[in-house]
């Protein structure tokens, strides 16, 4: 069976294609430092397997709600209206090539987003290039990069479609909606998922004092607003150990902590495997918020302004996973606490929607 296929997909709210197609799509945006990328990716139907097949892959468990909550909402649309993103690896550059011709025409569809991205989309039909993606994807893992639970409630959706009928071998059912990008585009940007917590009445002091046990604890005088200061003290690190920055409500001050070099989380009790002991995802939410917040209702925000803003009792600022170190893991078989990364900018509501057909072949 081809890990990717075509599919015959609903273009920004329109009439659905007659055909087959892949769709090429680019997001064009202000990178760091105002430089202008083009992030360049393919939506496609992309074979559904369990992850221990080893064909998709995961660097971030799911939650049990998040995945039943995309279920409810696939099972609702009887599709996939929004894409997994995934990254794959082509150092050649073959996927670029072969969608250069299709790229000098006029896109199908270019919306701008409020977030000032430029999201553009080509549909592309031609049998032959599809034949030839068909074949450079068939030996190819695919790196879930963000959507773990759509991923997950993909496969859900699947699985309970195969047991009230059996699918054909090429059923669109046994596929789901992903988009595509090479892992090594410069334009694929990390973000950092920065915590909100709520539901705690703690204060710095004694927090601090008993979080010195395992962490080198700096105090940032006057800097609770100041989320320049906070990021560049993020950016100063410390024999590259982990570190993040707790902002508590009503407190005029930062704290930047950072673990100190001769604490191993395992050793300090935390369950995790020893490859992800020291990412930061994994050091903030079991180490520190789990030991000194406990109890605490976490939610996440991407950017560190609109963590601040969002007013929680306490704030944790972090930094980025690395794509060299999610891969890592991803290809290890370790992954991080569900909600530990995200990819700036998001990929465009609305832009392409996949519907299920289980008597479709898409090959």
């Amino acid at each position: 069976m081809p890990q990717i296929a075509g599919f015959r997909g609903v273009v920004a709210g329109g009439e659905r294609d007659p055909g087959r197609a892949v769709y090429r799509y680019h997001q064009v945006f202000a990178g760091p430092g105002g430089r202008q990328l083009v992030r360049k990716m393919l939506v496609c139907a992309v074979r559904l397997t369990p992850w221990q097949d080893g064909e998709v892959r995961p660097h971030e468990t799911v939650v049990a709600a998040a995945r039943d909550a995309e279920l409810a909402r696939i099972r609702e649309l009887r599709g996939h209206a929004e894409p997994v993103l995934a990254g794959f690896r082509d150092p050649p550059g073959e996927t670029d090539r072969l969608f250069r011709k299709a790229e000098s025409a006029a896109a199908t569809v270019e919306k701008a987003t409020p977030d000032g991205t430029v999201h553009r989309l080509w549909r592309v039909q031609d049998a032959e290039l599809l034949g030839k993606l068909r074949h450079l994807f068939a030996p190819k893992p695919v790196h879930v990069l963000d959507g773990h639970a759509r991923y997950e409630a993909m496969l859900a959706y699947t699985n309970e479609l195969a047991a009230a009928k059996p699918l054909a071998l090429y059923s669109s059912a046994a596929y789901g909606l992903g988009c595509l990008v090479e892992v090594t585009d410069p334009a694929l940007v990390v973000a950092a998922r920065h915590r909100v917590l709520r539901g705690t009445s703690a204060k710095s002091a004694a927090v601090m004092a008993a979080a010195s046990e395992h962490f080198l604890v700096e105090k940032l005088a006057g800097a609770a607003g100041d989320v320049a200061r906070q990021l560049g003290a993020l950016a100063e690190l410390h024999a590259h150990q982990p570190a993040f920055v707790a902002v508590f409500a009503g407190e005029p001050d930062a704290w930047k902590l950072t673990l100190k070099p001769e604490v191993s989380p395992i050793a300090a009790g935390v369950n995790v495997d020893r490859a992800v002991q020291k990412c930061e995802p994994v050091v903030v939410d079991q180490l520190f918020v789990a030991r000194h917040l406990p109890g605490a209702q976490v939610a996440t925000e991407t950017d560190a302004t609109s963590a601040l803003a969002a007013k929680g009792d306490v704030t944790l600022l972090l930094r980025p996973v690395a794509i060299d170190e999610l891969l890592r893991l991803s290809e290890g078989g370790q992954q991080l606490p569900a909600g530990s990364t995200a990819f700036h900018p998001a990929l465009a509501p609305g832009l392409i929607a996949m519907p299920i057909d289980p008597d479709e072949d898409l090959v």
